[in-house]
């Protein structure tokens, strides 16, 4: 996982909020407003009235997982340290035909509290990080609450 990739999905989905809740919004009034008359049948004034909630609830749902993901990305920052021990370094090709090598870091590190055993990986990195893991041993930044949500600090 990337550092801020959280932050990151967050502010994309704060933007899909805004674009649905502005397209909600016009569809609403610019619409379907002027379409509902004295003339309209209920079953009709409620279908065009239902037209605009779809919108309203795609702009909910987007804030609300923009919201989840900061909400992630603070805990991932105020998190704790823990050293991790790496389990493998692979090596691979990007796109078909193409000589580029990106590089996937795998990791473990075993909870004291409970004994459960979390996995860690670190992928497209472009160098080789083998050297700078002498010690077999990288530093994960994880969640205190939620240790599934994690940062590999290299």
């Amino acid at each position: 996982m990337k550092r801020h990739e959280y932050l990151y999905s967050a502010i994309l989905s704060f933007v899909g909020a805004a674009l649905f809740l502005a397209a909600a919004l016009i569809v609403h009034f610019v619409v379907v407003n002027p379409l509902i008359t004295d003339d309209n049948t209920a079953f009709e004034t409620l279908m065009l009235s239902l037209a605009p909630s779809v919108l309203y609830i795609f702009a909910a749902f987007f804030l609300i997982s923009g919201i989840y993901a900061l909400v992630n990305d603070i805990m991932i920052e105020k998190g704790e340290n823990v050293i991790a021990k790496v389990t493998g370094v692979k090596e691979y090709f990007i796109g078909t035909g193409t000589q580029k090598i990106h590089y996937n870091l795998f990791c473990e590190w075993k909870d004291p509290k409970n004994g459960k055993v979390y996995k860690y990986k670190k992928i497209n990195m472009p160098e080789n990080p083998s050297e700078k893991l002498s010690d077999g041993k990288v530093v994960v930044r994880i969640n205190k609450k939620d240790p599934r949500q994690y940062f590999v600090d290299l």
